[in-house]
């Protein structure tokens, strides 16, 4: 018997596109100044120090700034990278600069799950802060109240079972109470090893069909059985 929906965000619940053409670039070009008007924040400081402590020498503002930029770029998940982008973000977001867009499917079946009981979980690469933000402002409004919980890579690589098992464990469930959604066909292969029940979605615009791929695909959250 299924309990709970674990999600995953970008190429499942909203186009990849928002954070490719939108976020990412957005932080990109607000972390020099961003840096520098909260240099004495401790929070910086605290990013700062993991940063410094990754590339194992002292760094100056502007070198972090480049740093960070580059992570951007090469599309890095390091957390002091998320956790920046989702205080960048943060300030956007309530500023009106950035709203969500939510895959209109996505939107009804979330409303349906939430309705008939079952829990709802995200499960992004994006920072648990950033995914609260997400969803905070989506163009559907506030869609917070859905969700029992958030995880993102402080849990574990979305690429390893094991980071299914540990998410399991801590919403109190069994793996095969669970079903995943998910673009990302190694997350699939994952959560599936993990004994979760898995579906990848093939959004046009995001993904393309797997031919002989072990777990079903499906273009639209309707699709989805529990």
């Amino acid at each position: 018997m299924i309990k709970a929906v674990l999600i995953d965000i970008e190429g499942t619940v909203s186009p990849i596109r928002f954070v490719k053409e939108f976020l990412f670039p957005y932080s990109k070009e607000r972390i020099d100044s961003f840096l520098k008007e909260n240099a004495s924040n401790e929070k910086i400081q605290k990013i700062i120090s993991q940063i410094q402590k990754i590339e194992k020498k002292e760094l100056s503002l502007e070198e972090v700034s480049q740093i960070l930029k580059n992570w951007i770029d090469e599309d890095r998940k390091i957390a002091p990278l998320k956790d920046i982008q989702g205080m960048i973000w943060k300030e956007g977001f309530e500023k009106g600069k950035l709203k969500a867009p939510i895959y209109e499917d996505a939107y009804r079946k979330l409303l349906q799950w939430k309705e008939k009981g079952y829990r709802l979980y995200i499960y992004s690469s994006g920072s648990v802060q950033a995914q609260k933000l997400f969803f905070s402002y989506t163009e559907k409004g506030n869609l917070l109240n859905l969700f029992s919980g958030f995880f993102d890579t402080k849990t574990g690589n979305k690429k390893e079972s094991q980071s299914y098992l540990k998410i399991a464990q801590q919403i109190g469930a069994k793996p095969e109470e669970i079903v995943f959604l998910s673009d990302n066909p190694d997350e699939i292969k994952a959560a599936a090893k993990a004994g979760m029940k898995v579906y990848r979605l093939v959004r046009p615009e995001d993904a393309q069909f797997i031919e002989n791929f072990p777990y079903p695909q499906i273009k639209s959250f309707e699709e989805v059985e529990l």
